[in-house]
């Protein structure tokens, strides 16, 4: 398979099922976001603005301008206007769901239930802010890190790069610092294992190992207390990194960057999970660019159909016929964008 970068979300996607990997990362397959997860984004765009205002207090600024709620004054706003601008602007965009006033009064919930958690222990308002939704493309200049494809008769020769957005960083005092990454689903899952996470799930967790590496690269930070905040699932859980982890994080993605590169035929981890959450698993290529199969009277979802095709025709033919037009392989979309 193809690989250019890794997110957190492509680590672990590869880590739950690698052919839903090879559709979403090398086909650039579509795929439609469910309810819980814009829900989330809504609740994600709201508490960055709060970070966005406390930093702009921090420099003695008395406005913001944002791209969403256009100037927001940083002493007299209202949170619940924030709420409902941001509400109204994905529920307005993101049309493929049924928006009622019960998501609104959810997502409202949450933003409140974030900011008030142990008086407030972890409002943006409360803290120092370094950053807010940073993005990051950094590159491993390693030689074990270097790649060479030849892509649409193109030579692409470089070295991977991990991408990505850090929801909030802090600083604590005394050299050390904080990052928050906020969840709002229900669980507090492994979901390539099924088993809720633990502290030393969390010290693997490739999230946030890439989160502490990006953080020493942009701001020198060696010492860092990642912490992952379940809004709606046990609150906070956080775990300290230092320098000397970083080597053991670059080891993790050198073992997952080779497994992945020499991958010709990628594993389909079929469960439960496949026709509950997985976008390939529920749905057709009807509509689409790519004629669909019948099997026993019925059109094959586009997992079967992808690992039908590799199986009979091989990597090459079927990235040919079934990457989407104009994809190219290191496209990155912004979490929360449109």
């Amino acid at each position: 398979m193809y690989i250019e970068y890794f997110r957190s979300s492509s680590f672990n996607t590869h880590e739950m099922c690698p052919h839903s990997y090879f559709l979403e990362y090398n086909l650039g397959l579509p795929t439609l976001s469910n309810m819980a997860a814009d829900k989330g984004t809504i609740v994600h765009k709201v508490l960055e603005i709060l970070a966005l205002i406390k930093k702009a207090k921090q420099e003695k600024k008395t406005r913001i301008k944002h791209e969403i709620c256009g100037n927001i004054q940083t002493d007299k706003y209202k949170l619940d206007i924030i709420i409902e601008q941001i509400y109204k602007y994905y529920s307005t965009h993101i049309t493929h769901h049924t928006w009622t006033n019960d998501h609104f009064q959810e997502c409202r919930k949450w933003v409140y239930k974030a900011i008030e958690y142990n008086d407030g222990q972890f409002n943006p308002l409360n803290r120092i802010v370094i950053d807010a939704e940073p993005f990051f493309d950094i590159e491993i200049a390693e030689p074990w890190a270097m790649y060479k494809y030849a892509i649409k008769d193109n030579l692409v020769k470089k070295f991977l790069s991990i991408k990505g957005t850090v929801d909030l960083v802090t600083q604590i005092g005394n050299g050390v610092y904080e990052i928050i990454d906020w969840k709002s689903g229900k669980y507090r899952k492994n979901w390539a294992t099924g088993e809720d996470k633990n502290y030393e799930d969390f010290k693997k967790d490739p999230q946030l190992r890439i989160y502490h590496y990006a953080a020493h690269r942009m701001y020198k930070m060696d010492q860092v207390l990642v912490t992952v905040f379940y809004i709606n699932a046990g609150g906070p859980y956080t775990v300290c990194f230092e320098k000397k982890d970083l080597k053991d994080t670059e080891e993790m993605l050198r073992i997952k960057f080779e497994e992945i590169k020499q991958d010709i035929k990628p594993k389909l981890n079929k469960s439960w999970k496949c026709t509950k959450f997985c976008h390939f698993g529920l749905n057709t290529f009807e509509g689409t660019h790519v004629n669909p199969k019948v099997d026993n009277s019925r059109y094959m979802t586009q997992c079967e159909q992808v690992e039908f095709d590799l199986f009979h025709q091989g990597m090459d033919c079927v990235i040919k016929k079934y990457t989407m037009p104009e994809y190219q392989i290191g496209n990155y979309r912004d979490p929360g964008s449109i």
